[in-house]
């Protein structure tokens, strides 16, 4: 067994968007092992992304994933704050580009839990957690300041998470095989100003398919239920998980599903590995996939939308299967709007 030992990476934060201008920071991620002993026992890590912009803006991330002996117990973690800038399209499957609305969003969240193995390859876990939100108009008159959205002023959420899991997969970064189920939900409780449930189906499939290659497989089902469900608390559609190549903000409803394939190959994954400069660790991968979002009162298969594109990724670690991701992603063009697309620099696989 290779020796466990700890890494750490710090990356630098550049970027530009219309909303936001130039954008700056620094991130860092820090990979170990509490139990150093047995070969079963995954990787802890924890993950933080700070973002300036020129315009006074602000976005502040820090995750924690920590897994004990033989994966018995594993406790996550996660604070985000962000006094940042989004474009609001309106709710459905048939928002118009010429409505994008840009509105500040002053969020802060902060969640925590345990899952426990109960037995091989399940486990049951909770969690608590702690929101607040406020939204403005940076240009009223737009659809947001006119258009008649639950939770618009924002507010604050007390939240209480439970779920079930089914893991066997060899890895939970860089999957080659196995089989990824989760159920589970996020309600409302105590001080809440909203009054709803968010519960998701997470199913992952992977299969070795040749030397260095997989097959992974992925369908997503979300839904957010209750008496007042604000604008803010639906799914959203795309970012850089499932259907990449559209805007995360630009469709969003009631319900959400998706499905995605993604084929990975590692061509030289089996020469020598000489150091965190390394052909072994090069992969490349392309996917496709298709979801919508809708309300209650009905899904169409007319509004699906198309998702396809590749990248490259580079094994930081090649211990804990971490991975540097660069994505390409192409979706649906609708008459007299650009093709929507999406260019995606993340940590890890998107599924």
């Amino acid at each position: 067994m290779a020796e466990k030992k700890g890494l750490l990476l710090p990356y630098p934060v550049l970027g530009y968007a219309p909303e936001t201008k130039f954008q700056y920071g620094v991130g860092a991620v820090y990979s170990f092992y509490i139990d150093k002993t047995s070969p079963k026992t995954r990787n802890s890590a924890l993950y933080s992304y700070n973002m300036f912009t020129a315009e006074s803006q602000i976005q502040l991330i820090l995750q924690g994933s920590i897994w004990t002996k033989d994966n018995v117990w594993h406790f996550f973690t996660s604070g985000i704050y962000s006094d940042f800038p989004i474009y609001f399209y309106g709710i459905g499957a048939h928002t118009k580009e010429s409505d994008a609305d840009l509105i500040t969003a002053k969020r802060f969240r902060f969640v925590a839990g345990a899952e426990r193995k109960i037995i091989e390859h399940v486990y049951a876990g909770a969690g608590l957690g702690l929101q607040s939100d406020d939204f403005t108009d940076a240009a009223p008159g737009g659809i947001f300041d006119t258009g008649k959205y639950v939770g618009k002023q924002g507010g604050k959420l007390a939240l209480l998470g439970y779920q079930l899991v089914y893991d066997d997969r060899d890895y939970e970064n860089y999957t080659t095989k196995g089989y990824y189920l989760k159920a589970g939900g996020w309600s409302n409780f105590g001080y809440s100003d909203w009054h709803y449930t968010f519960f998701t189906i997470d199913g992952r499939c992977f299969i070795p398919v040749g030397k260095n290659q997989t097959l992974g497989f992925q369908a997503v089902f979300q839904t957010t239920q209750g008496k007042d469900m604000p604008f803010y608390s639906l799914s959203n559609l795309g970012g850089s998980s499932y259907l990449r190549g559209y805007y995360m903000w630009r469709y969003s409803d009631q319900n959400l599903v998706a499905a995605q394939a993604e084929y990975r190959y590692r061509p030289w994954g089996s020469k020598r590995d000489r150091g965190f400069v390394s052909a072994s660790r090069i992969i490349f991968g392309a996917f496709a996939g298709t979801g919508t979002v809708f309300p209650n009162t009905g899904f169409s298969w007319n509004d699906l939308f198309p998702s396809f594109g590749g990248g490259v990724r580079y094994m930081f670690d090649p211990l804990a299967r971490l991975t540097l991701r660069l994505d390409y992603a192409v979706g649906s063009k609708k008459t007299g709007e650009d093709r929507s697309t999406g260019f995606y620099v993340s940590l890890n696989e998107a599924f």
